[in-house]
């Protein structure tokens, strides 16, 4: 425990507001590949499980059995998804191979951020985010002493980043909305739809197509294909979903 409390104050200090471009490699070249790959404390959004169990042909049920840690200490109670490390000395992040990341291409968002991070801020009033980023320079990391120079909009393009970035961001505003206050802490009955409608796809689908819910809300038959077809369209409705069944927010409008 008193581990990971010194690697979180080390983040924290090693934070450095970032305003222009930055040099970084991660490759087998650089000394410290794959030093960053053990003894972690990462969050999985659901997105970065929906993307992972797909990779590795998973259902819901059994990627979390495998690979997640739940920890229900955030405000209100909500769910967190932490990726569950090997059960050895090392620690290792359990899709970490000789070579590297063996999920590279679906790895989570908060490997592909590094070694920046982000902040947002939504508006009060508006349906708009803005964003800060900060450098992350930990001190066994090496590859600021080498690579290309990079500027914060290169590096989110090369990294796949943008996809994350929109659907995290419609999970922020479910666990951050604004009318959490007047609901208070999570019923056990609310904690059972988080858990399905974010992080069990299979279950929330039947939810959505054998149950009437469709026949009780305003839904185009455009958006209803999309969901059958994908399940990141599925897991964007989930979110739309939480948010009015939890907060009674205008996601969704019931059918007159």
């Amino acid at each position: 425990m008193e581990s990971k409390v010194h690697q979180q104050q080390e983040e924290r200090e090693n934070m450095v507001p970032l305003d222009g471009p930055f040099t970084f490699a991660c490759n087998p070249s650089v000394p410290c590949f794959k030093e960053c790959c053990r003894d972690l404390d990462l969050i999985l959004t659901p997105y970065d499980i929906l993307r992972l169990r797909q990779n590795l042909g998973l259902s819901s049920d059994a990627f979390v059995e495998k690979y997640v840690v739940w920890d229900f200490s955030h405000d209100m109670g909500f769910p967190t998804a932490k990726l569950k490390m090997s059960d050895d000395e090392k620690k290792l992040c359990p899709f970490l191979g000789e070579a590297g990341c063996e999920v590279y291409e679906d790895r989570p968002s908060a490997c592909r951020i590094y070694p920046l991070a982000r902040a947002t801020q939504k508006h009060a009033r508006f349906e708009r985010t803005t964003d800060a980023y900060f450098l992350v320079r930990e001190s066994h990391c090496r590859g600021f002493e080498q690579g290309k120079e990079w500027t914060i909009e290169e590096w989110i393009k090369d990294q796949g980043l943008e996809i994350y970035f929109d659907m995290n961001d419609l999970w922020t505003a479910v666990v951050c909305s604004p009318f959490k206050e007047k609901r208070g802490k999570l019923s056990d009955r609310d904690l059972k739809a988080v858990l399905m409608a974010a992080y069990n796809l299979e279950m929330f689908k039947q939810f959505v197509f054998k149950s009437s819910l469709l026949d009780r809300i305003e839904l185009d038959s455009e958006r209803v294909d999309k969901m059958k077809r994908d399940e990141a369209e599925l897991l964007k409705f989930g979110f739309d979903w939480l948010r009015f069944a939890l907060f009674g927010e205008s996601t969704i409008k019931l059918s007159n």
